[in-house]
């Protein structure tokens, strides 16, 4: 029977399992749950599908499709042609079954009905059966979940449950010990995947609102085969965690509604085949699984396996601050058996050697929530050491041996990890107006503590990094070409090394590359200040003139020209006169400095090179203006190659 079919184990299907095998990729191992033995039960297997056995009084109580029933729409998903019932067979002191009987009273109907749960009482059963009552939108028969009542050694009474719906499937029901949560596969919409595994709570009569076990059982493929063990053990099948092929059974600790911890049961449960259907004894030593691996009866056989080896205790772990006390809700929190073991590998099958993971809480599971590191409990065999590591923003890695013995002496085992000292500290170097990062900048971080200077360049997304103490006092110094230097200073009270790591930005300024001087170049002097109506110049006001001169002493062939311009405010004739006294002030001032006046000639040019509109008789306000008035340098002279200003 192909794996769609299992799913509901219906005539018509939602969607072909064969197509919904995505496996989520996450480093999820094998249980540590060794010591499995399993064993073909043919004494009540045949030819067609045999599934789904639960323990029932006195022997076992299964779903199969031998009773003939042939199905009348050819569907390509469906091997046998035969729908499914229900089906008991009494097992005698020795372990040996009789003759299986179908179930008797309003229980087998026309198409599908199987995979039963009792009541602790065991005068109700709850099972799965084909809408009787009509199709889905789809124009489908999906399944739908019945209860049955035990009347005179007759399933009587049947009727569907409250929360089922006509549009979407519900199925593979299974009940906790005290017979108040019902457990149980759906693809109603607003799941994980495909079939996602659902909870329902005893509501009087009736039972509550379906509730989704979350992304820690439920994964992007399809879970369903749900069983609870009366110590809150959660069986089921899944094709869409990382397993040993097909469908794999997975067992889950659950607390009331919550699910706490995954882990996938080893080979031979596991195969490379469809493995489903796991259910067990009250005492879990015993039970009995279904596979399509080789060597059955049929498409599908009931085995029954036993359990000799030791059970995992759970053992409560809290990471906790060493100087406080204070729990650590967050902390990637590993424990690993301390050495390697391999899959106990069936016929045919190739043995994978991997260290048994029994519990990640960073990124258990992609895309699901990670494990609150005070909220774990963690399963530890008796006898068994286990390695342990913790590691945190802010603290100090910590990995040690511990046995299991010292985890489960006490109600809760604390893991102390100690606050580090120090933080990674990484710098971003951009462009103060773009924005963009700035690769191949000089960074040079003095440590006030130790009084030492460390030099670093930037990478090409322009970061740098440096371990910082956080205790100390940090200046970080950059320098790029064409940028001007820009200086940064961290102090311990601004680091927090709680968060582990510390990224600072530094932004830099960019500087306008200067003029490169050539003969015929004009190079505005915007440094140079007169008083009002006057052309001496302040002894305060010659930043530019100044530049220049060191220039001439640097390019002894450089001669230059001197020119002075006003606005157009007052007469042509003023204006031309008072630039140039203002040029041969410049001039004078130059001369001064100790430069040949043969290599400087001055020249007013008064209002006659305006740079804007602002002519006679157009009214400007005081700062357009200001733009005409300007003193320039033109390199009449310059042999020198290379220069800039």
């Amino acid at each position: 029977m192909k794996t769609s079919s299992k799913i509901l184990f219906a005539l018509l299907l939602l969607t072909s399992w064969a197509g919904a095998q995505r496996a989520v990729n996450v480093n999820l191992q094998a249980s540590p749950i060794g010591n499995y033995s399993v064993e073909n039960m043919t004494d009540i297997n045949t030819e067609y599908l045999d599934y789904c056995a639960v323990p029932y009084g006195s022997g076992v109580m299964f779903t199969s499709a031998r009773g003939g029933k042939r199905v009348f729409v050819c569907d390509q998903d469906l091997v046998t042609g035969r729908f499914s019932d229900l089906y008991f067979a009494k097992e005698d002191a020795e372990g040996r079954f009789f003759s299986p009987d179908m179930v008797s009273g309003d229980i087998n109907g026309k198409y599908h009905d199987g995979a039963p749960t009792f009541t602790p009482d065991g005068k109700t059963m709850i099972f799965s059966r084909n809408n009787r009552d009509g199709q889905s939108k789809a124009g489908l028969v999906d399944l739908k979940i019945y209860s049955a009542q035990l009347n005179r050694g007759r399933w009587e009474e049947a009727k569907e449950l409250s929360f089922n719906s006509d549009d979407f499937s519900n199925c593979h029901p299974t009940l906790s010990a005290d017979g108040n949560l019902l457990f149980f596969s759906s693809n109603r919409p607003g799941g994980y995947g495909g079939m996602d595994i659902y909870v329902v709570k005893k509501a009087g009569e009736n039972w509550g609102s379906p509730i989704n076990l979350g992304p820690n059982v439920n994964s992007a493929g399809d879970e369903i085969f749900p069983f609870l063990t009366a110590s809150n053990i959660l069986y089921f099948s899944s094709n869409g965690w990382k397993g040993m092929g097909g469908l794999d059974v997975y067992s889950v600790q659950m607390e009331g509604m919550e699910a706490s911890y995954l882990l996938p049961l080893p080979a031979p449960i596991n195969s490379a085949y469809d493995d489903f259907a796991y259910t067990s004894d009250k005492r879990e030593r015993k039970g009995y699984l279904t596979s399509n691996r080789p060597g059955g009866k049929g498409q599908d056989d009931i085995y029954r396996w036993n359990f000799n080896g030791v059970r995992p205790q759970l053992a409560n772990v809290c990471v906790v601050d060493k100087a406080t006390g204070i729990r650590i809700s967050d902390a990637n929190l590993k424990i690993r058996l301390s050495q390697e073991a391999a899959w106990s590998a069936a016929e045919n099958e190739t043995p994978t050697e991997q260290e048994y993971v029994v519990l990640y809480t960073e990124k258990f599971i992609d895309k699901a929530p990670a494990f609150k590191s005070c909220e774990v409990k963690v399963p530890v065999l008796p006898g068994e050491n286990y390695l342990v590591e913790v590691t945190k923003n802010g603290y100090l890695p910590l990995r040690k041996l511990v046995s299991s013995t010292e985890m489960l002496a006490t109600p809760e085992y604390l893991i102390p990890i100690e606050a580090s000292s120090t933080t990674n500290f990484t710098g971003l170097v951009r462009d103060m107006v773009t924005d963009k990062a700035l690769p191949g900048t000089t960074v040079s971080v003095l440590d006030k503590c130790a009084d030492i200077i460390t030099e670093y360049r930037t990478d090409g997304n322009g970061s740098f990094s440096f371990r910082m103490d956080c205790k100390c006092e940090y200046e970080v110094v950059a320098q790029k070409s064409g940028f001007s230097e820009q200086t940064a200073n961290w102090k311990s009270g601004e680091i927090n090394c709680a968060e582990g790591a510390s990224t600072h930005i530094i932004r830099l300024n960019p500087v306008a590359e200067s003029p490169k001087l050539e003969v015929g170049v004009v190079v505005q002097l915007d440094n140079v200040y007169y008083d009002y109506n006057k052309f001496d110049i302040r002894n305060d006001a010659a930043i530019d003139l100044d530049h220049v001169v060191e220039l001439m002493k640097k390019y002894p062939t450089l001669e230059i020209e001197l020119g002075s311009h006003t606005d157009a405010r007052g007469s042509d004739t003023y204006n031309e006169w008072l630039s140039q006294q203002r040029a041969d002030a410049a001039v004078k001032y130059i001369v001064s400095k100790g430069i040949s006046k043969r290599r400087l000639t001055a020249k007013g040019y008064g209002e006659t090179q305006l740079v804007n509109d602002c002519e006679n008789g157009v009214e400007c306000d005081d700062a357009t203006h200001e733009e005409n008035r300007r003193t320039e340098i033109k390199i009449t002279r310059l042999e020198e190659k290379g220069v800039r200003y």
